[in-house]
């Protein structure tokens, strides 16, 4: 099962993050809105809140977005995660089929 997931289900929720911070205002959300929108995807992708951390992370060591706070995670999209979903660019830990929202 760890294969499907870190093949399949963890990219997907990566676009789904940058997605939507791409259209967020100032391409800026917290991990808790994050989570909830990923648990609504029309395809059925769900995650916990520790798994939403876990793919900010990710996301921040490859400079796709930073992250401040400690209670309260908030992710900002850099340059270079906004060319991610904007389709720009590829990243092979990020898939390209994003579900709808």
């Amino acid at each position: 099962m760890s294969g499907y997931t870190e093949d399949y289900i963890k990219p997907v929720r990566r676009a789904i993050i940058l997605a939507f911070l791409e259209a967020s205002k100032g391409h800026v959300s917290n991990a808790d809105i994050l989570m909830r929108v990923i648990n609504r995807t029309k395809d059925g992708f769900t995650a916990y809140y520790s798994e939403a951390v876990e793919d900010l992370r990710w996301l921040e060591a490859r400079g796709y977005v930073t992250i401040t706070g400690d209670t309260t995670v908030v992710a900002t999209a850099t340059p270079a995660g906004r060319r991610i979903a904007r389709g720009e660019n590829i990243d092979a830990g990020i898939s390209r089929d994003i579900p709808e929202v």
